[in-house]
Formats: structure tokens, sequence, C-alpha cells
């Protein structure tokens, strides 16, 4: 009788939900640098900065996930999927409500970036959480 040990995931480090949550909060700074100008206009050039730093997070996230050697795909997209479709319609609604409150060219560009890199960093978070102890068989 071969007795196995339970099975307690995949206790390696990972970078990939630090990448994310570098992402995230790089995109927040990025508005709320914004938000600190209102109702004036605000310098962008911080904006921007943050935004292409959040940017740069997210492809390095993806890239580091990618790498990750027997890793279950087929479990990320089964829970990542869900939270996407959550994540976008909160993110429709708040594009939504800055279209509808006036705001116009860049201010609105890097709002529209920053919602969308952060309606992608999210289901990573929680997909990669799940999947990284799904037990894979070699």
């Amino acid at each position: 009788m071969n007795a196995q040990p339970p099975y307690m995931g995949d206790t390696t480090p990972s970078a990939v939900p630090a990448l994310a949550l570098g992402s995230i909060a790089c995109s927040l700074l990025s508005a709320g640098i914004m938000a600190a100008f209102a109702p004036q206009p605000s310098p962008l050039s911080w904006s921007y900065g943050f935004l292409i730093g959040s940017v740069v997070l997210l492809l390095a996230t993806i890239v580091s996930m990618i790498r990750r050697p027997n890793f279950a795909w087929k479990r990320f997209f089964g829970v990542a999927k869900w939270v996407l479709l959550m994540t976008l319609v909160i993110t429709s609604m708040l594009g939504y409500v800055f279209i509808f409150d006036g705001m116009t060219g860049a201010p609105l560009a890097i709002m529209v970036v920053m919602l969308a890199v952060t309606a992608v960093d999210v289901p990573i978070i929680f997909g990669f959480s799940v999947a990284r102890h799904e037990r894979i068989q070699s």
C-alpha cells in the first residue's frame, strides 16, 4: 500500500501576485494624481508615467505566468473568465460615469486604460491563486 502525503498545492514562491498587485497600485496612483487636482486640470506627466509602469508590470505578470511549468491553464481560465466578466461590468459602469461627468481628452484616455489594466489584473490574481494549487498529472 502506497500512502502518499496529502497534496499541499504549489508552495513555491511566485512573482505573479506581486507583479499584478504592483500593476494595480500604479494604476491607482495614476488615477489618484488626477483626482488630487480635481476640479482643476492635473499635470498628466506623472499619471502617464505610472500608467506606463502599470502596463509594463501587467506584461511582466503575463510573461511570468506563461513561463511557469505545469500550470493548470484550464482551471485558470475557468476562474478568470467569471472574474473578468465581473470586472468588465464594473469598469464599464465607471467608464460611463467618467464620460457622463464630462471628462474628455487625455484624462479620459488615462482613466480608460487604467480601468482596462485593472480589469485584466484582478482576474489574473484570482485565477492564478486557484490554478497554482491544482494537482497536475505529469
